[in-house]
């Protein structure tokens, strides 16, 4: 029996031959595609192979990336905090050793004393070592600034040249551990500081930014849409965005009122139209009145003052807002510091690091003018604004002996600048128990007579005061006469006036006063009873107020007529490294007293290394945590992006030896459908 070939048919052979081609040529690309996979063990090679899942591996493969970075900053983060941690158990064992060497030298004897002193010394050498240590990142103790090294050795004190605050990084959540510690540190410390006791006050001025002011409401200022009307008139809009400064918002307020005058066909402003009054917008208002009010859910107006009360708008009697306490900047200009009342500056006399300087004011423009006058010159200071941005504090960055403290006077000439500033460290404002690197003064008060159980006033007595006639004033303190230096000051004089009155002596035989000039208690007579000798300081009742007050080390002056205590206000850095100075001068002066001070002041620095420590320990455990967070973050992203991307091989291999028997069963049927027949011969 005959029959045809199956590639007998109506169709071209061409067709059959370009259709065999088609499907071998996909089965080749398939297998070539999957070859590349087994390859490289990607189940997506390139992102039009599925948009989707490659959106989501690129998303992943960014997040891999970045918590990769967050794991090598916190290996440097752990390791500095390490070496910090290390610093601080360093220094905590140098301070058991100080105390211990302390302790042991109360009842000893001046040879003694003498060589201990210098094991003290090689203890501070070995604590200046460990203060500027340095970690991967920098000095540990420089603060924001680890790459200056912080503690530098300046004519027999050790000064704090680091910045503020510490390095911070991104570490995730930890982010906010600084990797470094700067000023106020167990170690790296300024001085107790002096608080300026003075209101500046600034005022407004038409660059004044509208973020430096607390606004009339204490609460900042913002800038938007506020409305106003005049007389009870129409009501316009006035729209303040994008007012950065006060003179952006006086230059919209007239802009807007003017037109308003167009519109309304009045007059509303007079020819100082907006201004600056103070601390206040002020508005000149011939007649009539003019209100703003805020827009429903806002307070821009009544931020700025000019709300000023619903019941009084502006008008000619009530031209000025309210004042919007616009904060102390260091391009605040003295011109508008209505807190110096008006008065020019003169000099100052700064003594710090046993160096006086004067220092002259009078050119200064704005406050960075005194700022940098007070800081140059190697005076070892700097000038900072208080946290309530209305005066300025003065620290101190050297840490020695009594002799390097630091305290601001008067200089002659000066117009009484440092009072006008409130940078006077020891003024009748000065507060008693800042005395004595803030130990205070210690008065005996209560005590009463053993027979009668009475209080005795002459058991209460601190000390007395012997004229140069030989006349003789007790005084007797109690708390409420040491709380400033006023309160001590009117407290003498009134004991004096009295027992001088007794006496039927006049009382300007005697007087107590504040120093001008000079810094300290001035007691003065008359030239008549100085011409018989010096004002004498006895102590009575084993009382240390006398010795508290600089009144045993004081000196006589003016031929007798002037007595003026030692400054026992002057501020010192309360630091590791003054304490272990007092500790080896003491030693070295055979001081008890000074040794038993020290004793007391290194336990001090004792706890604020410890509790230093324990504040580095929860960094370190809060670094760690987030360390085990990232890399268990790290090992479910990697996951995510194999199961996404990455090959399942046994499916491959399957498709790969179906592939190969694809492609073979079609070279097959190809060559069959291409065999030639009769036909092709008879045609």
């Amino acid at each position: 029996m005959s029959s045809f070939p199956t590639s007998y048919s109506r169709a071209p052979s061409l067709m059959f031959t370009m259709q065999s081609l088609s499907n071998i040529n996909a089965t080749n690309i398939a297998i070539g595609r999957l070859s590349n996979q087994l390859a490289t063990g990607l189940d997506i090679l390139r992102p039009s192979d599925d948009p989707i899942r490659s959106a989501t591996i690129s998303t992943l493969d960014t997040r891999i990336e970045s918590t990769n970075q967050l794991l090598k900053n916190l290996n440097f983060a752990d390791s500095s905090i390490g070496t910090l941690d290390q610093v601080l158990a360093d220094a905590k064992n140098l301070i058991d050793e100080a105390a211990s060497i302390a302790s042991s030298q109360i009842n000893s004897d001046p040879e003694t004393r003498e060589g201990q002193a210098v094991i003290i010394d090689s203890l501070i050498d070995s604590l200046f070592s460990l203060a500027n240590q340095e970690s991967m990142l920098g000095h540990v103790f420089g603060g924001s600034a680890p790459g200056r090294q912080p503690i530098i050795y300046d004519r027999g004190a050790y000064r704090f040249v680091g910045e503020l605050g510490g390095l911070t990084a991104a570490l995730g959540t930890a982010s906010n551990v600084p990797l470094t510690l700067g000023v106020g540190s167990a170690i790296g410390e300024l001085s107790d500081r002096m608080d300026g006791i003075v209101n500046l006050n600034p005022g407004l001025t038409p660059d004044t930014l509208l973020s430096d002011l607390n606004g009339a409401n204490s609460d900042g200022v913002n800038a938007g849409t506020i409305e106003f009307s005049f007389s009870g008139g129409q009501v316009a809009q006035i729209d303040l965005t994008g007012s950065v400064t006060v003179g952006d918002v006086i230059d919209k307020l007239n802009a807007a009122v003017q037109q308003y005058e167009t519109d309304q066909a009045v007059t509303v402003l007079g020819p100082n139209a907006f201004s600056i009054s103070g601390g206040s917008i002020s508005a000149d208002i011939p007649a009539g009145t003019l209100a703003f009010t805020d827009m429903t859910g806002s307070s821009i107006a009544s931020d700025l003052g000019l709300t000023n009360n619903a019941a009084v708008p502006f008008s000619a009697a009530n031209p000025n807002g309210q004042d919007l306490q616009a904060n102390l900047t260091w391009t605040s200009s003295i011109a508008s510091m209505t807190g110096l009342g008006g008065s020019p500056l003169g000099s100052i006399q700064l003594t710090n690091n046993g160096a006086t300087h004067t220092i002259d004011l009078s050119g200064a423009q704005t406050l960075a003018d005194i700022k940098s006058a007070i800081e140059s010159g190697n005076t070892g200071v700097r000038v900072m604004i208080s946290e309530d941005k209305q005066s300025i504090n003065i620290f101190t960055e050297s840490a020695g002996t009594q002799t390097h403290a630091m305290s601001i006077s008067e200089a002659i000439g000066g117009g009484g600048t440092a009072e006008l500033l409130g940078i006077r460290t020891l003024s009748t404002n000065t507060r008693i128990s800042v005395f004595n690197d803030g130990d205070g003064v210690e008065v005996i008060s209560g005590r009463t007579d053993p027979l009668t159980g009475l209080v005795d006033p002459t058991l209460n007595t601190d000390f007395e005061i012997k004229l140069g006639d030989g006349f003789v004033i007790s005084i007797d303190l109690s708390d409420s006469d040491i709380t400033t230096v006023g309160t001590l000051v009117a407290s003498i004089n009134s004991q004096a006036d009295a027992q001088l009155t007794a006496a039927s002596r006049p009382t300007t035989d005697f007087e107590a006063n504040m120093g001008a000039i000079t810094n300290g208690i001035e007691f003065t007579q008359p030239a008549t009873i100085a011409s018989s000798g010096a004002i004498g300081i006895r102590p009575l009742n084993n009382s240390q107020a006398a010795e508290q007050l600089g009144l045993m080390d004081g000196k006589s002056g003016g031929s007798n007529v002037l007595f003026r205590s030692e400054d026992r206000a002057t501020i010192r850095v309360n630091n590791l490294f003054s304490h272990l100075l007092d500790l080896s001068a003491a030693l070295k002066d055979d001081d008890t007293f000074g040794i038993e001070l020290a004793t007391k002041r290194l336990g001090f620095s004792q706890d604020h290394v410890i509790q230093a420590r324990s504040t580095v320990g929860g960094y370190a455990r809060r670094i760690g945590d987030e360390s085990r967070r990232q890399e268990d973050r790290i090992v479910f992203d990697e996951a995510v992006r194999s199961q996404l991307r990455d090959l399942d091989y046994a499916s491959a291999s399957t498709e790969f030896s179906q592939l190969q028997l694809q492609l073979q069963a079609g070279l097959t049927v190809a060559s069959q459908t291409q065999q030639l027949t009769l036909l092709d011969f008879l045609g």
